[in-house]
């Protein structure tokens, strides 16, 4: 027990010091909060609670901790925020070690796959920027490594744990919806004798019913089952925003896509004064009333006008989606191939100053630009190195059968925690792919840890493959040669023998 100690603790000593290391050359926490998917900061600070309860447009998991930091922190929040996303960092590669070393990585090769994975520009990037990228990212590792536990286990309380991370992330992020929670308790259940999976279901009970509070909510005060109201707004992303101007505009006269259309899927709600007339509803609070957030002087995306909007947005990709199924598939394929493209370019706004990197970039623009140049620019640019990635997921998809029809508690654990990985990267792929476009490369830094797990796993497979391949014709030769002199010696002694037997009196 006390070597694996021993181990996560010099990890441990690693990233931080290489963190301390990036503060002095000059990289900075971007602690911005006039993003979209947040409500105002003062209202966080102030009326915490209330303000959750009215927010519908995004999943309020960022909205809770930055309420938290406001309160706690005060006016250093923004340190507060940056050692939260370093004891996340810690979570992050830990867990990311210790799923190697259970997966069968010898323990050096591992320490090198956390300590690289911890240096890529895109981990840096993250890990000093306040976006839900490496919250979920870390959380998604937690969830790896209790998954594999309580299969090795089967212990309730475990499989309690492990499903409150799952709820916790889909409180958090959008994409990690009801359907995926549920997908979560049917992939305990398949790794599960069947005399215990009632328990997994009982584990399960008190972690749904608080991510299912929140469909509730939203159902019963904003009239959406769902844990945000602006999916609409990323299924316009990979519908109508495809669309030339001229059918777009053409579509709109013709009544077959609503007026907000025309209106770019970022506007605040400025944007749709004319088509409402008024801000002010007396059916909700002054907060869903307000055109911008005050303390930031950014557009209040959580404003009434959102509940109409995106219900017609709703409505107007459908109408693409049957209207023009094969540019769907074509924007699919294309959103698809920008997943894999570099994780620090993601943002529109990337080539100015606007840039939420900008400043990281100042520090580490020569080093970032070295490792997309290397890792994307062979054999295809901008995929690179992940169009070999299909290849990693069918080496694991027979690894993890392999693993589960050998049988035993340990097999069985590895093949399941094999399983999940494949599971968390088929799903952030399909819908990022299918649901949304543009920025789908940061999308990828969720489950970009478990795709560095199997790609290790399966080049240190390799070699073992060809080391042996090598090894045993020589250790053959070797023992051949043995035999051979072996056969001489006792042909010497039998000649001598029969020698000495005729020279006999």
């Amino acid at each position: 027990m006390l070597r694996p100690l021993r181990e996560h603790a010099l990890l441990s000593l690693i990233v931080v010091s290489s963190r301390t290391a990036l503060h002095f050359a000059g990289v900075r926490f971007n602690f911005n909060l006039d993003w979209m998917w947040l409500s105002d900061p003062a209202d966080l600070r102030d009326r915490l609670l209330e303000t959750l309860y009215y927010f519908h447009a995004f999943p309020p998991g960022m909205n809770l901790v930055t309420g938290i930091l406001l309160k706690l922190g005060g006016s250093h929040a923004a340190t507060l925020a940056l050692a939260t996303f370093w004891v996340l960092g810690l979570v992050l590669v830990n867990s990311l070690f210790y799923l190697s070393r259970v997966s069968g990585l010898p323990t050096p090769v591992a320490l090198g796959v956390a300590v690289t994975f911890s240096l890529l520009p895109q981990s840096i990037y993250f890990e000093h920027l306040y976006i839900y990228e490496y919250p979920i990212a870390a959380l998604l590792c937690l969830a790896a490594v209790f998954f594999y536990k309580a299969v090795q286990r089967q212990s309730f309380w475990v499989w309690v744990a492990f499903f409150f991370i799952c709820s916790a992330i889909g409180l958090t992020r959008s994409t990690f919806h009801l359907v995926w929670f549920v997908a979560m308790v049917g992939l305990g259940v398949m790794f599960t004798p069947r005399d215990v999976r009632r328990r997994i279901l009982f584990a399960a009970c008190g972690p749904a019913a608080l991510l299912l509070a929140l469909y509730l909510k939203n159902f019963a005060v904003f009239g959406v089952f769902d844990a945000f109201t602006f999916g609409p707004v990323s299924q316009d992303l990979v519908t109508i925003w495809h669309l030339p101007v001229e059918v777009r505009d053409s579509w709109i006269e013709e009544g077959k896509l609503s007026p907000f259309a025309a209106v770019s899927v970022y506007a605040g709600p400025r944007e749709y004064l004319p088509f409402f007339g008024t801000s002010e509803n007396k059916d909700w609070p002054p907060q869903l009333n307000l055109l911008e957030r005050p303390s930031v002087k950014a557009g209040n995306y959580n404003h009434w006008f959102f509940l109409e909007v995106n219900r017609r947005r709703r409505a107007d990709a459908l109408y693409y989606v049957r209207a023009r199924p094969f540019d769907y598939a074509a924007n699919v394929l294309e959103g698809l191939k920008d997943m894999f493209t570099p994780s620090t370019r993601w943002h529109p706004l990337d080539d100015t100053d606007e840039s939420p990197h900008y400043q990281h970039r100042q520090v580490l623009g020569r080093y970032e630009a070295f490792y997309n140049r290397m890792v994307h620019g062979f054999p295809v640019s901008p995929v690179g190195l992940y169009a070999f990635l299909p290849l990693v997921l069918v080496w694991t998809f027979r690894r993890a059968t392999s693993l589960v029809r050998t049988g035993g508690t340990d097999a069985t654990a590895r093949g399941a925690l094999l399983s999940f990985c494949l599971f968390q990267i088929g799903f952030v792929v399909a819908a990022s792919s299918l649901f949304t476009f543009r920025e789908s490369a940061r999308y990828r830094y969720q489950v970009e840890a478990m795709i560095w797990l199997l790609t290790a796993l399966c080049l240190f497979s390799l070699w073992r493959s060809l080391v042996d391949r090598v090894r045993v014709p020589s250790e053959r030769a070797s023992r051949d040669t043995r035999s051979r002199d072996l056969l001489s010696k006792i042909a010497k002694r039998g000649a001598l023998s029969i020698y000495d037997l005729l020279e006999a009196p």
